[in-house]
């Protein structure tokens, strides 16, 4: 990644996450799953920004988005996935996860915690994003209560939370058709609709470094 140039020639952001973050998107009908690479995306578009900005430094974003990963297991490979890469911003994206194998809010949020302590302690800024809808009605109640008890700790411990949940829910609390292709990952639209507010909170992060 950084041949050719000193590393401190380069502003890193990490984003630590599940399929979201890893971009899974489920094909139409027999067609199989692909990854949206909305992180690719992202990078493009903030090294532009950058440029106009009379940044001198370049920048790169790693995705080390898994698919089924749970906040546990983003905490169990932070050391060989983050830490190696001497990130200036780590992007925490989970919990969904956790909630579908029946994990409750209360049970999730210390590992949302702790992978916020370990950002910091590595000298990176956390930005942590919080977990967007499904098409389960029901199911958006137990995902708005972990939101909710994220929103207070980042509140709390000075932490940027990004409310990507308002972003694509509907007038019916679930996640909107048009940003979905199976009513839990997100469509290309969907991923679209996420990058803006990702983008200017990043922007501004890495214009205060």
């Amino acid at each position: 990644m950084f041949e050719g140039t000193t590393l401190i020639d380069w502003i890193v952001a990490v984003f630590l996450g599940d399929s979201r973050t890893a971009g899974f998107q489920q094909g139409p009908g027999y067609m199989p799953p692909r990854h949206y690479p909305f992180v690719n995306m992202l990078e493009s578009s903030l090294r532009v920004k950058l440029h106009e900005l009379g940044f001198e430094r370049d920048i790169a974003v790693v995705n080390q988005g898994i698919d089924g990963d749970s906040t546990g297991g983003m905490l169990e490979r932070f050391s060989r996935n983050v830490e190696p890469e001497k990130p200036d911003v780590v992007i925490i994206w989970g919990g969904i996860n956790d909630l579908s194998s029946r994990r409750t809010p209360e049970d999730t949020l210390p590992n949302i915690v702790e992978l916020v302590e370990r950002s910091k302690a590595i000298g990176a800024v956390p930005v942590v994003l919080n977990v967007t809808p499904v098409a389960g009605v029901h199911f958006n109640d137990t995902v708005r209560e972990l939101n909710n008890l994220t929103k207070d700790f980042c509140e709390s411990s000075d932490t940027t939370y990004v409310d990507l949940y308002t972003e694509l829910v509907d007038e019916d609390g679930k996640l909107a058709d048009l940003y979905s292709n199976d009513g839990v990952h997100l469509s290309d639209a969907g991923y679209k609709k996420i990058i803006l507010p990702i983008f200017q909170c990043l922007i501004k992060i890495i214009s205060s470094l």
